[in-house]
């Protein structure tokens, strides 16, 4: 089936989008998103969906975060796509949205429309169009443990250099107790702290720019706070804040470091909220990433990424996968999905009525509290500069790249990617 046609039959949604009950012949939606928790969560909605839409299956497949951006462009370019697919917002959507990849879901009406506000639609939203369903999103804190922190008089630092005192700290406690595990095996995880240090140091102003490669060549990546930046890296990893082999331990070996109680703290998602339950372990509480003495940035500021489902232009069953995602984002799903992954869910409308965590209510009081909202660089940046980036991280971290070097590594990439455009 052509696009044209394809879009034709999603515009036919809008003369009222509704579910769907007893098709003549089953109909098997192809879904594709990150491996981890979601299992659970999406077996669970196709169950409660199938008990009114028994001839629609829903084939769940799922890929380390890691090697899913690769697999999805091979996939959504070959001849058996997804019908639909998670992703962040940012330059990944825009690039399949410009690759004619992502199906136009703008003339739908009714069904997500109706559970999900229009800043939040706003979040998958490209020239003026539609391209995406916001299921929720999620922020990043530090996670400690108050037990540990009142035994050995400790307290959650506001500033950069109280994180670096802390470190230290722990590490006169016992040498032996990693402060903060970072694994960065997947390369995203340090990635994140950039994210904060580099809106910490320069403010998202004066990176807007240069993320968008609409900056002047003579001055793409050059201002300073990048290098100072990747400094603070450096002056964690010199404070004893991270294991001795970061590059090497996965982000469950991490978590589960932290779980366990061997280390007192770890920089992780919202999601990890529900993860470290589930391991047995509640006694946790958050912290903000720290502000920078004489930063430009917003210390009010959270990491904060929308993310959701899009629709592949390739798809045989348009109106099928908008129901199904219309599911998704329902009021009873949408307050399952925020009790059963800890995510912020786009729908909040029965937020209130479930049983929640005290860790989960602080979350969701200290991000309605945010002066501002700052999206991880790997979904804000051109590919091949975040790739750039994301290789840094490791040359940093392993003390083969120099701040200055990483930094030149990064505005050569992305003095190219500017000049093919």
């Amino acid at each position: 089936m052509n696009i044209p046609s394809i879009l034709a039959k999603a515009a036919g949604l809008a003369a009222g989008l509704t579910f769907f009950v007893g098709q003549a012949q089953a109909v098997d939606i192809k879904m594709w998103a990150l491996s981890g928790e979601m299992e659970g969560f999406i077996a669970m909605a196709e169950a409660e969906y199938q008990k009114t839409h028994p001839d629609v299956n829903i084939v769940f497949e799922s890929f380390p975060n890691e090697a899913y951006k690769t697999q999805l462009q091979v996939g959504l370019t070959g001849s058996a796509p997804p019908d639909i697919f998670f992703n962040w917002t940012g330059e990944d959507a825009a690039r399949l949205v410009g690759d004619g990849l992502a199906l136009d879901l703008t003339d739908v009406k009714g069904g997500f429309k109706q559970s999900v506000s229009d800043s939040w639609l706003s979040a998958f939203q490209y020239n003026g169009r539609i391209y995406g369903i916001p299921t929720d999103a999620t922020s990043k804190y530090f996670y400690y443990n108050p037990s540990f922190f009142a035994e050995h008089k400790l307290t959650p630092p506001t500033t950069f250099d109280g994180l670096l005192k802390l470190c230290r700290q722990i590490r006169a406690i016992d040498p032996e107790i990693v402060p903060w595990p970072l694994g960065n095996s997947e390369r995203w995880k340090l990635n994140h702290v950039i994210t904060m240090l580099n809106e910490r140091v320069m403010g998202q102003k004066a990176t807007a720019a240069d993320y968008d490669l609409s900056a002047p060549a003579d001055k793409l990546f050059t201002n300073p706070g990048y290098v100072e930046a990747w400094q603070k890296v450096v002056d964690l990893k010199e404070a004893g804040c991270f294991q001795d082999a970061p590059n090497a331990t996965s982000p469950e070996a991490s978590r589960s470091m932290f779980a366990a109680g061997v280390s007192p703290m770890i920089y992780c998602g919202t999601w990890c909220h529900n993860i470290f339950r589930e391991e047995g372990y509640s006694d946790f509480a958050m912290f903000r990433f720290p502000a920078i003495e004489g930063g430009a940035g917003d210390p009010g500021a959270g990491f904060l990424s929308a993310q959701g489902y899009m629709v592949s232009a390739k798809t045989k069953y348009p109106k099928e996968a908008v129901d199904w995602l219309s599911f998704l984002v329902s009021d009873e799903i949408a307050a399952k999905s925020a009790q059963m992954l800890g995510v912020i869910p786009s729908n909040p409308a029965l937020i209130n009525a479930i049983k929640a965590t005290d860790q989960y209510k602080w979350i969701v009081n200290d991000i309605a509290q945010a002066s501002g909202a700052v999206k991880p660089i790997d979904v804000l940046l051109d590919a091949r500069v975040a790739n750039a980036y994301l290789d840094a991280g490791v040359e940093v971290l392993n003390g083969t790249k120099t701040p200055q070097q990483a930094m030149n590594d990064i505005r050569a990439t992305a003095l190219e990617a500017q000049s093919s455009r």
